[in-house]
């Protein structure tokens, strides 16, 4: 019986440290065609700032690793990246669908928060609870 207990506690510690693990950076998950697809769509004719435009073209940005989010139960992917030589006023968060299905943001411009994609309120709340 001791012996059970043990690996059970084994195997879920286990399980919750690789659910913690970061993963990829935005700029490695971008190169997966679903995430560049929901990506483009989250941006569609919305006016970004030209640092948005540039990283969407070069794939350049920091290497700040992606986390898993829980949204309604499902696990969903929040990415990060922001303007080179002015990330404090210059944030994108990018939360993704399981399977890249869609992709919503919030771009912070110094004092102003704008939302990409049209996320609903728990979507809003999954992000801005990441935001530091």
């Amino acid at each position: 019986m001791t012996a059970r207990l043990l690996l059970l506690l084994l195997f879920c510690s286990s399980a919750v440290a690789a659910a913690e693990q970061p993963g990829p950076s935005l700029s490695r998950l971008m190169i997966q065609p679903a995430y560049l697809t929901a990506w483009k769509t989250m941006l569609g004719p919305d006016l970004v700032p030209d640092w948005v435009k540039s990283f969407s073209e070069t794939l350049d940005g920091p290497p700040t690793p992606s986390i898993k989010v829980p949204v309604s139960g499902d696990s969903y992917t929040l990415g990060f990246t922001c303007k080179a030589q002015d990330c404090a006023g210059n944030q994108l968060y990018v939360l993704f669908a399981p399977a890249a299905r869609q992709a919503w943001g919030l771009l912070i411009t110094g004092e102003s928060h704008r939302w990409l994609g049209h996320p609903e309120p728990p979507i809003q709340e999954a992000i801005l609870s990441r935001v530091e």
